[in-house]
């Protein structure tokens, strides 16, 4: 077996998206490192939506085998809100033929009473089962920390 065999699990189209964040809570920091995942996105305090830059890598088992990955630091504060989420959040299919998209999120985001992690989270799910009678065709995971 050929070393990108290996990883690649003996299917050439293998590849996984992933986003790898390691949460610091004495500093309030977040080091992650996005590989060819949707993006994190960053609520503040005053409940405007952003979306997290930074380096694009490839997904893992793609190739190159050897690729660096170049981790990004985000000191988090008070009243800031962290979302992770898969692309069946973004790429789910609309009733007139779109996609749910980022406008979709920030559509829902304007739902949320309460700017808890629990809330936001919850709004995230009923506006992307809301959206289309048929059933969803991806994953669509959603994480929300809240920063108190």
């Amino acid at each position: 077996m050929t070393e990108l065999a290996r990883y690649r699990a003996g299917n050439p189209d293998f590849q996984v998206t992933a986003l790898i964040a390691r949460w610091h809570a004495a500093t309030a920091t977040l080091t992650w490192v996005n590989c060819g995942h949707p993006p994190a996105y960053l609520i503040d305090a005053g409940g405007e939506l952003h979306e997290l830059e930074a380096p694009s890598h490839p997904a893992l088992g793609s190739w190159p085998v050897d690729a660096t990955y170049q981790p990004t630091r985000l000191q988090l504060h008070r009243g800031e809100r962290l979302v992770l989420l898969t692309n069946g959040i973004t790429e789910r299919r609309t009733e007139g033929g779109g996609r749910f998209g980022v406008d979709g999120l920030k559509r829902a985001l304007e739902q949320v009473e309460n700017p808890t992690a629990a809330s936001t989270a919850m709004a995230i799910q009923q506006a992307v089962t809301d959206c289309w009678q048929e059933p969803l065709g991806d994953d669509a995971t959603v994480v929300v920390m809240a920063i108190e």
